[in-house]
């Protein structure tokens, strides 16, 4: 999966992201604006729930990022190279050109993605 355009580059690790984000994030705006949030909070006008809508959008994108970002991360410091991470339709892909070099740093490399999500669904969680 190769990327669109670029965001750049988070911790020393290209970003860049597929065209096809474009379309979910469009999607899942327009489901929550004019879908979830009339119905569990009426009464606002349409502006604001679509103000909240793209910020939940951008906020699911970067909490995607986040997990992509915390496998790049203990991969490169586990002596994995990491390539690039790309966001795409069905989430991410932290693309590595090497494998780990043991066990134990392959179930860190892989692990560290869902604890990143799992702290951050707790913290949202707490939020709310």
């Amino acid at each position: 999966m190769r990327a669109t355009f670029s965001l750049g580059r988070i911790a020393g690790v290209r970003v860049g992201v597929h065209w096809s984000v474009l379309v979910i994030f469009f999607l899942l705006a327009l489901g929550l604006a004019q879908g979830r949030f009339p119905q569990v909070e009426p009464g606002h006008s349409a502006a604001l729930y679509w103000v909240a809508a793209l910020a939940t959008s951008l906020i699911f994108f970067a909490s995607l990022l986040a997990h992509e970002l915390a496998h790049a991360i203990v991969a490169r410091r586990n002596g994995v190279q990491v390539d690039d991470i790309t966001l795409w339709l069905l989430g991410g892909v932290a693309r590595m050109r090497s494998e780990a070099s043991n066990p134990a740093a392959e179930v860190r490399i892989a692990g560290v993605g869902p604890l990143v999500s799992l702290l951050l669904g707790v913290v949202f969680g707490l939020c709310a």
